[in-house]
């Protein structure tokens, strides 16, 4: 078990991009997430059984093995979850006090959380869920497939990335390339399986090396790290969840440039039904009804 000091976790990251904090969360505070998805995996896996989609529940299966024993009897390998990103269980991880702690080291005292997280289900041996060489900025940026934009270059965002079960090189940990944060912004299209790819060959110009984080660990990286993942060898799914950080579009500390692409940002989420909100200071932070309120109000006035 690796213990750093503040010093440590932010020389790491500035150096390489990325740093892994381990015994970020106590492995209690993931009980909700993973609560979370076994009821949606449950009451996918009742439908499609009173449908005659599965001859089994698969009830009896640990919750890193079901998911992926349905998508097996049923053929399939989603790329994405879509059964919800949004509750008190995503709030409790935004607003968790260990990771915002190593989040204030890395962004400041004034930041907002993005809210717009992914739920990641790794399934065994699927390609689509196996994501090429990208920076996260080009999940932003590249809004079409086969067009090429630019638009937070200069904003620095971290990604934060929680294993629900332990992250290996068998289970299709993340990869990174060292020191690619330095590389600016890279030329990237989406492709018509969404995924984003990078036009050169980012293994020439560095090394890459597997990411295993343990549960209760953290790994924590810039928009502009050049990043992957592999297959899953296993029999179980991978399961993970990934949110991301930025200063507050409001700060004063921002200059205009870099004001406009956190609003940018911002309002990228706000189209899409997501509606971030200050983290830090803790007196700016809205407690979960609040939030649960403002999204309820702002998707309503989406639909009006």
């Amino acid at each position: 078990m690796v213990h750093m000091s503040d010093h440590e976790i932010v020389e790491h990251y500035r150096r390489d991009g990325y740093v892994v904090v381990e015994d970020v969360v106590d492995d209690a505070d993931l009980d909700p997430m993973r609560g979370f998805i076994a009821a949606a995996v449950d009451r996918y896996a009742s439908e499609q059984h009173a449908r005659g989609g599965l001859a089994s529940l698969h009830a009896g299966e640990p919750f890193e093995r079901r998911y992926a024993a349905i998508c097996e009897e049923q053929g399939i390998s989603p790329r994405d979850w879509g059964f919800g990103l949004f509750g008190p269980e995503f709030y409790g991880l935004y607003t968790h006090p260990g990771i915002l702690r190593t989040v204030g080291l890395l962004l400041g005292e004034e930041v907002s959380v993005i809210a717009s997280p992914s739920l990641r289900q790794k399934l065994p041996g699927s390609v689509l869920t196996s994501f090429p060489w990208h920076q996260d900025s080009h999940y932003f940026d590249q809004t079409e497939v086969h067009r090429m934009e630019k638009h937070t270059e200069d904003l620095h965002m971290v990604s934060v990335w929680v294993p629900l079960v332990p992250a290996t090189l068998e289970n299709g940990c993340c990869w990174v390339i060292p020191g690619s944060h330095r590389w600016g912004l890279l030329d990237a299209m989406r492709g018509e399986d969404r995924n984003v790819r990078i036009s050169e060959d980012v293994e020439a110009r560095g090394t890459p090396v597997p990411v295993p984080v343990p549960v209760g660990g953290a790994f924590f990286f810039t928009n502009l790290t050049v990043h992957a993942s592999k297959q899953n060898t296993t029999r179980h799914c991978r399961w993970s969840v990934d949110f991301r950080f930025m200063p507050s579009p409001s700060s004063a500390a921002l200059d205009d440039r870099v004001r406009m692409q956190a609003e940018f940002v911002e309002n990228g989420c706000l189209a899409a039904g997501d509606v971030p909100f200050a983290v830090l200071p803790e007196k700016a932070r809205p407690t979960w009804p609040q939030w649960e309120a403002s999204v309820s109000q702002h998707r309503a006035s989406m639909v009006a």
